[in-house]
């Protein structure tokens, strides 16, 4: 599994480039998206460009071009000219975990990629349907442990976040859980909620609209801290699974390859956007918490993570060429 990445030359370049008054990509600059709209992708990418605009004065536009889990977006992007006009926004699933899950992908996701600032990070849940008689992450072990292989977990297919949160979980707390993959959140939420599946880890927007319909419940959360807007929901690391962690991300790349300077630029306008009080709670709003990092802090994020998900991939075989 190769990474980003970071040498001392490179640090030295970014530190450097903060003192220099690097001038925008000429517009309209492009902010690509790697899944249909209505999505978390392009909800972020579309918050995220509008303020962009208006703190610039440069026009970006969102271009959506789903298929193949991100990858045929992002390598649209790595093809582009790498001057920083084209940019994407990706997520862990695209960014860390596809390199591991695809044999071969339509780029080179090291030279042909160049992160640039993380947006937004989220905790999942861990949902279950109001029939299984556990109340708990704890009484839920209790409970694959005396019915081994009967729960089944939903995820929205093969390689996604859900999917290996559901792999890492079963590994780590030695259960044994079938995995059903589905088509997309809402119809492996749909499945929990009727009883056909028995759990799922879902991003949190989809956690609390199911537990609105009073079918299934919240027994805990992926992150290693809890949720502010769940502050009585437990982690699932302090109920039962030591060092369980899941967080989803979200951030913006650009063509590997692109000057340094204009990444760092680039990397300092979004992180102007996160910080303003209305993106932050547009962005909270969906569920996530607005966190902003700069190009070397968030390429480490994502080598960290596609280290961790590459085990987890190699560890269950997936693939899907």
């Amino acid at each position: 599994m190769a990474f980003f990445k970071i040498v001392p030359a490179l640090a030295l370049a970014l530190a450097a480039a903060q003192g220099m008054a690097q001038e925008l990509p000429p517009g309209p600059l492009r902010m690509l998206v790697g899944f249909a709209p209505g999505g978390g992708n392009d909800v972020i990418a579309r918050v995220v460009a509008t303020q962009f605009q208006l703190n610039t004065k440069t026009t970006i536009v969102v271009d959506n071009k789903p298929g193949g889990g991100s990858t045929l977006a992002t390598a649209e992007m790595a093809r582009a000219k790498p001057d920083g006009s084209v940019m994407l926004l990706g997520s862990v699933g695209g960014q860390a975990i596809a390199p591991s899950i695809y044999s071969k992908l339509p780029y080179d996701p090291i030279k042909g990629v160049q992160p640039v600032s993380l947006v937004a990070k989220s905790a999942n849940a861990l949902v279950v349907n109001n029939d299984v008689p556990v109340k708990n992450v704890q009484e839920l072990l209790a409970y694959a442990k005396a019915n081994p292989g009967k729960l089944n977990v939903a995820s929205p297919g093969n390689g996604t976040i859900s999917h290996l949160s559901a792999e890492l979980f079963k590994s780590m707390a030695n259960v044994q859980i079938t995995h059903i993959p589905y088509r997309g959140d809402a119809p492996a939420m749909q499945d929990v909620m009727a009883g056909q599946a028995q759990m799922t880890f879902a991003s949190l927007p989809s956690a609390k609209a199911g537990a609105d319909s009073g079918k299934v419940r919240i027994i805990a959360v992926t992150s290693t801290k809890r949720v502010e807007t769940m502050p009585n929901v437990p982690t699932i690391a302090e109920s039962g699974v030591p060092g369980y962690e899941v967080v989803s991300w979200y951030g913006v790349f650009t063509t590997g390859g692109t000057p340094m300077p204009t990444v760092n630029r680039l990397a300092q306008e979004i992180a102007a956007v996160v910080n303003q009080p209305s993106i932050r709670e547009s962005i909270a709003k969906q569920g996530m918490e607005p966190a902003a990092l700069g190009p070397v802090e968030f390429t480490q994020l994502v080598n960290r993570d596609a280290q961790k998900w590459d085990k987890v991939v190699k560890s269950v075989g997936i693939k899907l060429d």
